[in-house]
């Protein structure tokens, strides 16, 4: 009797484990999928479908800037501007990597600076370029609640001036 007790208790643990396994499986690859999305809609310049991503209350911060955007408002003005900037902007995942509530995409943006952003002080000058970076996200109920991404600046001017 005693063995059969110890043989049920051995059951119950392993099948928690199983469980708690089985949905932090399902957490990680939610967030690796809204990773995937984030870069794909920069990717086919929807802005709309990228601020679908973000919860209500969140930051976006570019790093390299020091610019931050509070609310969804905020993150489309600033993908729309950097987009017309860069018209031909490509995105590019290398590697995405999530745990149950964070996510890290690198990736590499390509494009032509044909437009520039004169109001920046950076003017159009036609050339080619590619950037890597990294977007490290902070996931709360399948939504971004801070994204910082991760580039050089410097590298940037290099290749689009």
């Amino acid at each position: 009797m005693k063995l059969i007790a110890i043989h049920s208790i051995y059951i119950i643990c392993f099948s928690l484990l199983l469980s708690c396994s089985n949905e932090l499986n399902q957490k990680v690859n939610q967030n690796e999928s809204l990773a995937k999305s984030f870069i794909l809609y920069w990717d086919r310049h929807d802005t709309e479908k990228l601020i679908s991503l973000f919860a209500d209350s969140c930051l976006y911060e570019e790093v390299a800037t020091g610019r931050k955007f509070y609310d969804k408002n905020g993150i489309a003005g600033y993908a729309t501007g950097t987009l017309s900037g860069i018209p031909d902007s490509k995105f590019e995942i290398l590697t995405i990597s999530a745990a149950d509530s964070i996510a890290f995409v690198e990736w590499i943006w390509s494009g032509t600076n044909s437009v520039g952003w004169p109001d920046m002080g950076i003017l159009p000058s036609n050339k080619q370029f590619n950037l890597r970076g990294i977007s490290v996200m902070v996931i709360k109920d399948n939504k971004i609640v801070r994204n910082s991404d991760y580039w050089d600046w410097n590298s940037f001017i290099q290749r689009i001036e």
